[in-house]
């Protein structure tokens, strides 16, 4: 086992009782160690309150790319929520005669609230309490958030 030269002490010398060399190996007491411990904990807690998402952050990733044009996100609760029907149910919306005269779509992702890998808490961050939540942006920003598809209609008003 390698260890660090402030962890341990080595001393060499003869044995008191015979004549054979005798080389002791002492464990340095860390005097400051848990002090290091708080500082790190400290410094890595700054770290992440100063590089915490923010709304405006996951806004600025979600919005549309072009002016008249439209982002829509779906936050399903990823078990209480039938998936299949929610997606039929907003392809219906997005694909129904009066969308596709009014609104033009950019992009729809499904997006569950249970998934731990996303980059964001939108739940937090969008105060979501219900399964589904359709937030609607441009390329400014939120436009529309509700938890009826067929809300969607009220963006080209």
């Amino acid at each position: 086992m390698n260890r660090s030269p402030r962890s341990v002490i080595i001393t060499r010398g003869r044995s008191a009782y015979d004549s054979h060399e005798v080389i002791s190996i002492k464990k340095r007491k860390p005097l400051l160690l848990l002090s290091h411990h708080l500082l790190a904990a400290f410094l890595v807690a700054a770290l992440l309150t100063a590089c915490s998402a923010t709304k405006e952050d996951a806004v600025r990733d979600m919005v549309a790319p072009d002016q008249e044009s439209y982002n829509i996100y779906v936050f399903w609760d990823g078990r209480i929520t039938d998936y299949t029907e929610l997606i039929n149910e907003m392809l219906n919306v997005i694909n129904s005669e009066a969308a596709l005269e009014t609104i033009n779509i950019h992009n729809m992702t499904f997006i569950s609230l249970g998934d731990q890998t996303q980059k964001y808490n939108y739940k937090e961050l969008f105060d979501i309490e219900q399964s589904p939540t359709i937030i609607v942006l441009d390329n400014d920003g939120v436009v529309l958030q509700t938890n009826d598809p067929q809300d969607i209609f009220q963006v080209s008003e």
